[in-house]
């Protein structure tokens, strides 16, 4: 039997949007520990485990600005605290530099321990889960609302079937993201066919770089292009079809671990974490698709799981989706009525 939380149209205030080397969007680690939080809140009361959550966002504001027309993006920052310290120095508090951003998401999580009950405490199961949730933080940020909770389930392919058109109805318009490291497994692989010097982080800056290139104009007498030639600019178009993202996905270890007591200064969330030794680690980059939500034929396939090896942690799909498959225009809906039909 396969059961699932549905955490429709989360509203988050003030959510982390710098994840590693990326902006935009909070990491998928963010996601999953929130997932964790969630059930060691409830494992006093309700004998239930979760596995992993797939994230579907519905809108974001960042909270940046431009100075100027063809300026980058600027994080607008604040000074912590806003009033100056009067008893101390009367010098102006320091800016630290954040990136803040307010979002709305789903979060479909798989259970991996059922939880088996009459409909009365399933009801009491769903407003506990929503009590937790707002009095919690989400990527840093502040829980404002929830649309709705469901503890949705199945055990056969029929009702498989009717859970995942739920699930779209629960969640949708929005977007789900998929990962799409088999993308940057495959570029790498061409790259180095073509250059054995090339390096996987050239194969992730050419997702995640925006490039242009000049098309020299040449002239009736010319063949090849001088300094004088004159040229048109054009964006260099994407490796694969999707709206592909770089994204975070976990961590590498840098350090070996080092026991209880040898770091100090450490942040820990109660007594059980004291006892936790610790390391240091690199942020883990990877690819992403962001796809509409009434494409999943399975959520199950949608769902990031934490994944441990040696000295990785990493946060993983069930499979490897298959390579992007050429899309048949006629065998589209051509309608409103008819995408909706087929959900």
């Amino acid at each position: 039997m396969s059961q699932y939380l549905v955490l429709s149209k989360i509203g988050v205030q003030k959510a982390n949007c710098i994840a590693g080397f990326t902006w935009g969007f909070p990491a998928i680690t963010q996601f999953l520990g929130f997932t964790h939080a969630l059930q060691r809140k409830l494992a006093n009361e309700y004998d239930v485990a979760f596995s992993g959550c797939a994230v579907i966002s519905h809108d974001y504001q960042l909270h940046v600005y431009k100075p100027k027309p063809q300026a980058n993006f600027e994080f607008i920052q604040s000074k912590n605290p806003a009033v100056l310290a009067k008893h101390k120095t009367h010098s102006s508090p320091p800016i630290i530099e954040e990136g803040k951003m307010n979002l709305r998401v789903s979060l479909v999580i798989e259970l991996s321990k059922e939880l088996l009950a009459t409909s009365e405490k399933i009801e009491a199961f769903k407003q506990h889960v929503l009590q937790k949730c707002i009095t919690s933080r989400l990527a840093g940020g502040s829980v404002l609302s929830i649309g709705q909770v469901d503890l949705l389930s199945a055990s056969t392919q029929e009702q498989s079937d009717r859970l995942n058109r739920r699930i779209k109805h629960l969640t949708m318009p929005g977007f789900i993201l998929q990962d799409r490291s088999d993308y940057l497994k495959q570029h790498f692989e061409q790259l180095q066919t073509e250059n054995s010097d090339a390096e996987l982080l050239d194969a992730w800056l050419d997702f995640s770089a925006l490039k242009y290139r000049a098309v020299p104009k040449l002239k009736d007498d010319e063949e090849k292009p001088t300094e004088q030639t004159a040229a048109d600019w054009e964006q260099v178009p994407k490796l694969f079809k999707g709206w592909l993202v770089p994204i975070m996905t976990g961590y590498k270890a840098i350090s070996e671990q080092y026991s209880t007591g040898e770091i100090s200064d450490l942040r820990v969330s109660d007594a059980d974490d004291s006892v936790m030794g610790c390391c240091f680690v690199e942020a883990v980059h990877s690819i992403g698709e962001w796809k509409g939500v009434h494409r999943v034929k399975d959520i199950g396939d949608m769902i990031w799981k934490q994944h441990y090896e040696n000295d990785w942690y990493l946060c993983t799909q069930k499979i490897e989706p298959a390579l992007e498959e050429q899309v048949n225009l006629e065998n589209q809906p051509q309608t409103f009525e008819d995408a909706i039909a087929n959900l």
